[in-house]
């Protein structure tokens, strides 16, 4: 890592981590995980059963949603912000490239990011551990991973809203937006389209694939279950067609894909825009 990526990229990251919104939602975040966690605790004792299923399960839907609004929004602050304080000009007038401008907040955001959610998640674990199985910890590490992926993918997304964004304000609407089309709004589409159409999992893969949320949680799921049986019809044919190993090599590209070309994306947006 060059030396102005770097520096750029720590002073993001000290920035975030100074944020009293970043420390209240990452502190929101681990108080749910903490809550959820709890009440499959509970009811895996009130059944007789040991494992974390039933809190995995809740922890999916959580470590997505939550994780990626906060994605969008820290991405989409990370360079506007600067434009408006007044700081980017004086950046880009230094012997600083368009990548670092970019990268370096990038980074320092993800890195933000990804501690607020092992934190979370590290509680949770805390209070799992008491009915934690051997053969529970890959599906866990496989849900932290997924939620890193997540996340990271919209930080990259919302440089992309940052770059172009004329005003935080714009930035942190659009970020929102975005978030309520690809949590609830595909989704919804779906349930109206695909029975019209008959899709089949060819087309359901496809948007998927096409939603880092869905990739992402497509992608906890299958290591809760390598067999796919979480998904239904869609994960046997998800198996059967890549093996579980494939599966999630094809799922853990999206998300690849979905942080290398934003951040592209970007760094052509400011390379070409004015400071």
């Amino acid at each position: 890592m060059r030396g102005a990526t770097r520096a750029m990229a720590k002073w993001e990251f000290q920035s975030a981590a100074r944020s009293r919104w970043v420390i209240g939602t990452a502190a929101a975040f681990a108080l749910l995980c903490l809550a959820v966690s709890m009440l499959g605790m509970r009811s895996l004792r009130e059944l007789g059963l040991t494992g974390v299923g039933p809190a995995s399960a809740a922890l999916i839907n959580l470590g997505v949603l939550l994780p990626g609004v906060m994605g969008l929004l820290l991405g989409g602050n990370a360079i506007v912000a600067a434009r408006e304080q007044g700081v980017l000009p004086l950046i880009a007038v230094q012997p600083v490239s368009r990548t670092s401008i970019v990268v370096g907040p990038f980074l320092g955001v993800s890195a933000a990011l990804a501690v607020s959610i092992l934190f979370g998640f590290g509680a949770a674990a805390v209070v799992l551990s008491g009915v934690a199985k051997r053969s529970d910890v890959v599906p866990l590490l496989a849900l932290v991973g997924a939620t890193v992926g997540v996340a990271v993918a919209c930080v990259a997304i919302g440089v992309v809203i940052s770059a172009f964004s004329r005003t935080r304000l714009q930035a942190t609407s659009t970020a929102i937006t975005l978030w309520f089309l690809l949590a609830l709004g595909m989704d919804l589409a779906l349930a109206a389209i695909a029975p019209a159409v008959r899709m089949g999992p060819v087309g359901l893969l496809t948007a998927v694939l096409f939603n880092p949320l869905e990739a992402g949680r497509v992608l906890a799921l299958l290591g809760a279950t390598p067999d796919g049986t979480a998904l239904g019809p869609f994960g046997a044919y998800l198996v059967e067609t890549f093996g579980s190993g494939g599966a999630a090599m094809v799922l853990g590209a999206s998300l690849l894909f979905w942080i290398v070309v934003p951040v592209s994306v970007a760094r052509w947006l400011v390379a070409r825009g004015d400071m």
